[in-house]
Formats: structure tokens, C-alpha cells, sequence
């Protein structure tokens, strides 16, 4: 029996897609033609290897035969290209689609993603922000940065950058800064939105005070920004974001938070070359990138 690379290749991506649809966006191609790759794998084998269903497409028990075999195959063609030295400039192609909280996102990868495409005009990089729940291994995508580091699942996970977040104020509401944090609770302050928090670690105005006063509340950093840029009150904000705005510091050695950013992504993507290129190139963009992550 013999197989074309290319079927096997078609086979692996709606594996991870788990739609038909979802791989040719992946693979920058029609939905038909993953159809006709998939069927021309079919009539190989003589048997079906997905069951189509409104979850999607599922594995058969001949396809969960094939799955391991396949990645198999996969490995080993790009090590063969590693090894012949293409691993590194071979151009990419396909779709890579990255989750990112609001406010990383917005501030420092919607300046760096784009720069990878300079060198691969065939790579399409999509940029979200990380849904309340993001479901990495349910492909909404297909890398994700995050604020926690997840104890369970078959993720590959590499820390991305620490980050600070102080109390910030603007100029017109501080005729009269406070002078503790107990004086804070005579101020207005922003803060998030309490049942759209998706992690505890930026419920920082509880942590701060359980007296304050939130009187503007908002699901994404940016319109926190914006508020108390506007005067709406004190909020705690990234540094990275705030440096360049005219927002003053308060309370720097009493009000301090460190966060830490985790890049993400499914442990059977490792061997994808476009996955694991777009994830070095963030990492190593985000480190030696100018943007200031640490107060200063």
C-alpha cells in the first residue's frame, strides 16, 4: 500500500483543526482541496479515516491506528530538512493564528508579529485577544500567551517576560496625592469587570484595599487606560503600557505588582515547522525588544 506525503500531511492538520475548514485556512488552501486529499487517503486505505460529526471531524479506529504513524513521518521529513539545512530559511506557509491578552497584544506583539512576514510571504500570522477561557487545545488557537502557567495538559510551555504594574493617576485628579494606602480609599478608582476576570492574578484593587471604590469597570486593559487617562480614577496598569502616557505613579514601594507572560502551545505542534518558528520568533523579539516591561 503506498501513501502520498501529501494526503498524510492533509490528514495531520484537520487531525489538529478538527474541521475541515479550520485546516484549509491553516494550510492556505480551499476546503475542497483538503476534501480531495482526505477522500484520496480514504480510498488507499479502503476504509474511512474521520467520522464527520457536528463536533466535527473524529478520528475513526483506523485513524487513531494511522495518527502515531503519521506524526511519525512528519517528524522525520523535518528533521531531514533541518538536516540539509533548510530548516532554518525555508519559507513558511499556512496560517498561524496567536492569542494574546488585550493589552500585550495591543501594545507589543501588534508591533512585532508583522515583522515576520518580511521573510514569508506565504505565512498568514492572525492576531486575537485570548478569549475569557482561551481552548488552546481546541484550536481557537494556536498559540497562546498567558498569565498563568496551566498544571495540566500536553502543552509546550516557555516563559515569554516578566512584567510590572503600578498605581497610575492622572495629573488632574491628584491636586492632593495620597500619602498611604489607606488614603486611597478617598479616591475613585478603574478596575476590571469582576465576572469577566478570567484569572485572579489581575484582581489587583482587592489585593490593594477591600474598600476601594470602583466606580468604572472595564473587560480589557486598553479601556482601562483610557479611563484613567480620562480622569475616571486610579488603576493599577502595566508599565509597558502607562511609560508613555502623562499618568503619574503613586505609592510605588507600597502599591507594586509582578506578573509573568507564558507562551503556549499544544506539544503535537512541536514538530510544526511554521508553529515552532512564529513562537521562537516572539520569544526572542519580546526579549531583546526595547519596550519597558520592569519600572523604572
Amino acid at each position: 500500500m503506498q501513501f502520498d506525503w501529501e494526503d498524510i500531511r492533509y490528514f495531520l492538520e484537520t487531525e489538529r483543526a478538527g474541521r475541515m475548514t479550520l485546516a484549509a485556512r491553516r494550510l492556505g488552501v480551499s476546503h475542497t482541496t483538503v476534501a480531495r486529499h482526505i477522500e484520496r487517503l480514504e480510498r488507499a486505505i479502503g476504509t474511512p479515516v474521520f467520522e464527520r460529526s457536528d463536533e466535527g471531524m473524529l478520528l475513526t479506529e483506523t485513524g487513531e491506528h494511522m495518527l502515531a504513524h503519521a506524526r511519525e513521518m512528519e517528524r522525520n521529513a523535518l528533521a531531514l530538512g533541518d538536516r540539509l539545512g533548510r530548516g532554518a530559511s525555508e519559507e513558511l506557509s499556512g496560517v498561524v493564528r496567536v492569542g494574546a491578552p488585550d493589552g500585550f497584544g495591543n501594545a507589543v506583539l501588534s508591533h512585532i508579529l508583522p515583522k515576520i512576514l518580511r521573510d514569508n510571504p506565504g505565512l498568514r500570522v492572525e492576531l486575537v485577544p485570548v478569549p475569557r477561557t482561551h481552548k488552546l487545545w481546541k484550536r481557537d488557537v494556536d498559540i497562546a500567551i498567558s498569565l498563568d502557567r496551566p498544571q495540566t495538559g500536553r502543552l509546550i510551555m516557555r516563559k515569554l517576560v516578566d512584567y510590572d504594574l503600578r498605581l497610575y493617576g492622572a495629573p488632574a485628579l491628584l491636586a492632593n496625592p495620597p500619602k498611604s494606602v489607606e488614603g486611597l480609599t478617598n479616591y475613585p478608582f478603574v478596575g476590571y469587570i469582576d465576572d469577566l476576570l478570567y484569572t485572579g492574578e489581575l484582581d489587583f484593587n482587592r489585593l490593594i484595599h477591600p474598600q476601594l471604590q470602583t466606580v468604572y469597570k472595564a473587560a480589557t486593559v486598553k479601556a482601562q487606560l483610557d479611563a484613567v487617562r480620562a480622569g475616571a480614577g486610579l488603576g493599577v496598569l502595566p508599565c509597558f503600557m502607562a511609560h508613555q502616557t502623562e499618568l503619574v505613579p503613586l505609592l510605588t514601594d507600597e502599591v507594586q505588582f509582578n506578573r509573568r507572560y507564558w507562551l503556549l502551545y499544544p506539544e503535537e505542534f512541536r514538530d510544526l515547522q511554521r508553529i515552532r518558528r512564529v513562537a521562537d520568533f516572539i520569544v526572542d523579539a519580546v526579549r531583546i525588544s526595547e519596550v519597558p516591561f520592569v519600572y523604572q
